[in-house]
């Protein structure tokens, strides 16, 4: 115990959701800049840390140079091309539920 505080869970960081087949789905979309449709990867766009991705839920469809570039510089990239990060990833999100949604109907 450090100063008389006891860890409790709210600091204690939780693990980012692993879901391999959003990044599949991701993977499938054409670059969100370019629109090039090989070679595309998913781009974790979500805080992360030395060693640690963020949560799948917040990658976005990048071909492999554009994935460079914007882990190089991710604010200025998306400053450069236009892009408005979150609603790109809640887009993403909702067609994913949608498709999910429509394989259970």
């Amino acid at each position: 115990m450090i100063f008389g505080v006891r860890p409790n869970p709210i600091y204690r960081g939780q693990k980012p959701i692993r879901d391999p087949e959003y990044r599949r789905f991701v993977k499938k979309l054409p670059c969100a800049v370019c629109c090039r449709t090989w070679n595309v990867d998913p781009c974790h766009t979500g805080a992360h840390g030395t060693g640690q991705k963020s949560c799948d839920l917040t990658c976005i469809p990048l071909c492999r140079k554009h994935h460079q570039e914007y882990d190089a510089a991710p604010r200025s990239f998306a400053e450069k091309h236009g892009l408005d990060v979150p609603a790109l990833i809640a887009k993403l999100n909702g067609f994913y539920v949608a498709k999910i949604a429509g394989r259970a109907a």
